[in-house]
């Protein structure tokens, strides 16, 4: 998964659940906190998410 994926994800749980602020855990949080992350941790195509 690229960043402008998550971001997607993101925007996309946001207008569903009203909500603006999220926590990332798991591999994907790499996304957030690193600019330019290896290829290998950008090979993970899921996102989980709690309501």
């Amino acid at each position: 998964m690229r960043k402008d994926q998550l971001e997607h994800l993101i925007r996309a749980a946001a207008a569903i659940t009203n909500e603006y602020e999220f926590v990332v855990i798991g591999s994907q949080a790499i996304l957030g906190a690193v600019d330019n992350p290896p290829p290998e941790c950008t090979v993970s195509m899921e996102a989980d998410s709690i309501l």
